[in-house]
């Protein structure tokens, strides 16, 4: 083979700047398109198949499906002899380079390469790129045709990942295409690679977003466009052309950092939303004794943050990004922080990132910011997210009240609560709740219905006491005639009164609701009621409440477990927190002086003879229990006790039947059905809060 290329390089460089740099396609695509802006490309076009998997394993053996990834500019292309004295030397420094220089040859464009590894970057998805480049001059020559014209001059060389990484340091020479030496009418160069990894292509619509996040290019002589290779070529939704990575900002939230030229000479400056330039901002930093601009803008975005793409400030460096940080490395705990990491978005430029000092990762992943220059940018960074903090906190309280009063409509619903002129402080207090509760929610929360209606709720509940409150105060305050809000204080403690009974009903009501979805369900469980009835007693019977904080009661329960396990053998569980492993045997709670054994069977259930023997236990060891001597403590707090049975249907025979009508006759037993328990507890409840609603009108009118 014609040794014509020769590319000297370490076999551990291109595995470590390439093959395990960079492992994701658009990552690879990103450092192509670099090198046809450093080219003087107008035109870059991408053409790869779009949302596909490159390659599938089977077993342990990694199989290739075809496919072949394009990147074709119009740039000023490559000679032979300049594929050889720049493209195959990796690790030069382009800008050092005294015949290519800092910039650009036609557009004068600040080059993004700089380290001349990015070419290194398709061996980590692939293993073959063939390079077809046209450049120089130009000359006479023969086309691919055997057609003598003029043109330029052509480079075509394949590179094999396989042979490079031979466990050798030899030159390697790639081998030379069949396009070699011939002219062509247009410079350009094409990339294409082939053979590839076990990788995955974006979707058409991923991939355009994500260039326009790593290019922050808006210009006139420079566009890129993505082709899908499984797209005919007449489909409408075929390519797309990378536009601006668009983020909507929140209103009155923004920073801008910009460049004012006088002459030659050029100053920066912090702009505030509202135009005027900031006294507190600088747009850059001293270091070293020079200053570092900054241009570009900060602010809040319209919504939480749609995908990683768009967290935080993007940072440039010549036109491509360099680093991504949500709020520049502080630290957790200050003041806003949740706000700050979901809505703070900006774009930053900072071409001195890698010139005089190289603060830019080799992946472009990130700055190093433990360098002197990094922490000294960091720290300013971390003084503009506070400051922005403490600007938007505003709107963001704005958007977030505008966002609650469309979902729940308070304002309407409180005027038809409260009509009347003398009912407009509670109204005004009521809407002042809201506020309060509303301004802190998140947007993903003020999206929950059950999280909406839950400030409404409350903001019910508590604006009548807060204008009592008030009231109050006002007429401790009256020198003159305190009787005078008398009246008006009396008629708000009864709405507060109201108020604050009727949401009690209400939410009971809700759950009420809720049980009677479960207890449809046949794969509800004894034990999820039984936890239920623990906590909520009033489900039974509407006069009873939770006293599980009455430490008599909890004695006597623990007393009772030990007496029952003395007598039975058999542990006797009351508490269904007690142990997540177990249900409790039944449910134990106090009317009065009366303790209240209830026991709850599944919807549809019902109940055996074996199950009467329990109730039977139950009862004869109670009875037992408080008899005792050393219980009379506890028969004084509790003479009486009475169980209530929720069970559908009865399946009793012979002695069983008869104990339990016996239970019935002595008043001992209560038998009701599921219909009926959650019927009458239901109506109860409904009662209750339509004469609530009545009594609140009333006293609304009086």
């Amino acid at each position: 083979m014609t040794k014509k290329y020769k590319m000297t390089i370490s076999r551990l460089t291109v595995d470590k700047l390439g093959v395990k740099l960079y492992d994701r396609v658009s990552a690879v695509i990103a450092e192509m398109i670099a090198n046809s802006y450093d080219a003087d490309a107008t035109e870059v076009e991408v053409l790869a198949p779009m949302d596909e998997l490159l390659a599938t394993k089977s077993g342990e053996k990694l199989v290739d499906k075809g496919y072949t990834i394009d990147v074709k500019d119009n740039g000023i292309g490559m000679t032979p002899e300049e594929v050889n004295a720049f493209y195959l030397v990796v690790g030069a420094e382009r800008r050092n380079d005294a015949k290519r220089g800092d910039v650009s040859r036609i557009h004068k464009r600040k080059v993004m390469g700089r380290k001349g590894v990015g070419k290194l970057a398709p061996f980590g998805v692939c293993k073959r790129i063939e390079v077809i480049s046209s450049g120089g001059p130009l000359v006479q020559g023969k086309d691919e045709h055997g057609k003598t014209r003029k043109g330029y001059m052509t480079a075509h060389l394949i590179l094999d990942r396989s042979k490079i990484l031979q466990d050798t340091d030899a030159d390697y020479f790639p081998e030379i295409g069949a396009l070699d030496g011939v002219v062509r009418k247009e410079s350009g160069t094409l990339l294409r690679l082939s053979v590839f990894d076990n990788r995955h292509v974006p979707t058409l619509d991923s991939f355009e977003r994500q260039m326009s996040q790593r290019f922050g290019l808006p210009t006139t002589n420079w566009r890129i466009t993505l082709i899908d290779s499984l797209k005919s070529p007449t489909s409408p939704d075929r390519s797309r052309v990378v536009g601006e990575f668009a983020v909507a900002k929140m209103e009155n939230t923004e920073i801008r950092f910009e460049e004012v030229k006088k002459g030659k000479k050029a100053s920066y400056r912090a702009v505030g939303p509202d135009g005027g330039v900031l006294d507190d901002v600088q747009a850059g930093f001293e270091y070293g004794g020079v200053f570092h601009p900054l241009t570009g803008w900060i602010a809040y975005s319209k919504l939480p943050y749609k995908d990683d793409l768009m967290a935080g400030v993007r940072i440039y460096c010549r036109g491509k990004i360099a680093a991504q940080t949500h709020i520049f490395n502080m630290k957790a705990g200050f003041t806003g922080e949740y706000d700050i990491r979901s809505y703070l978005v900006g774009e930053l430029h900072a071409n001195w990132l890698d010139e005089a000092e190289d603060l830019i990762r080799t992946d472009r992943q990130d700055i190093l910011w433990s360098h002197p220059l990094g922490q000294a940018f960091e720290a300013w960074g971390q003084a503009v997210v506070k400051r922005i903090g403490a600007i938007t906190r505003e709107p963001r309280r704005k958007k977030a009240w505008e966002l609650f009063d469309e979902l729940a409509k308070i304002e309407e619903r409180v005027a038809k609560a409260f009509p009347t002129e003398g009912q407009k402080a509670i109204r005004e207090n009521i809407i002042e709740i809201a506020k309060v509760i509303a301004q802190t929610a998140r947007e993903d929360e003020l999206k929950s219905p059950t999280y909406v209606e839950t400030i409404v709720g409350l903001s019910f509940l508590l604006g009548p006491h807060l204008t009592l409150d008030k009231k109050l105060r006002e007429a401790a305050e009256e020198n003159d005639d305190p009787l005078a809000v008398i009246n008006s204080i009396l008629k708000t403690a009864r709405l507060a009164e109201l108020s604050a009974f009727g949401q009690i009903a209400d939410d009971r009501i809700k759950v009420i609701k809720k049980i009677e979805q479960l207890k449809d369900d046949a794969k509800t469980l004894e034990a999820a009621f039984q936890s239920l009835i623990s906590e909520a007693p009033w489900l039974i019977n509407p006069q009873w409440s939770p006293i599980t904080s009455n430490q008599s009661f909890t004695t006597l329960k623990e007393e009772f477990q030990k007496f029952y396990k003395e007598k039975t053998g058999k542990d006797l569980v009351l508490d269904v927190f007690s142990d997540g492993t177990k249900r409790a045997d039944f449910v134990l709670s106090s009317q009065d002086t009366v303790l209240q054994i209830i026991e709850i069977k599944r919807p549809a259930h019902g109940l055996e003879n074996n199950e009467m023997d329990r109730i039977n236990t139950y009862v004869d060891l109670m009875k037992e229990f408080l008899d005792q001597a050393g219980n009379q403590e506890f028969k004084r707090l509790f003479p009486k006790f009475h169980v209530t049975l929720v069970c559908d249907k009865l399946k009793l025979t012979g002695v069983h039947k008869t104990a339990f009508e016996g239970l019935q006759a002595e008043e001992l037993l209560t038998h009701i059905n599921w219909k009926t328990f959650l019927l009458r507890t239901r109506k109860m409840h409904e009662s209750f809060l339509k004469e609530a609603e009545r009594q609140r009108q009333n006293a609304a009118k009086e």
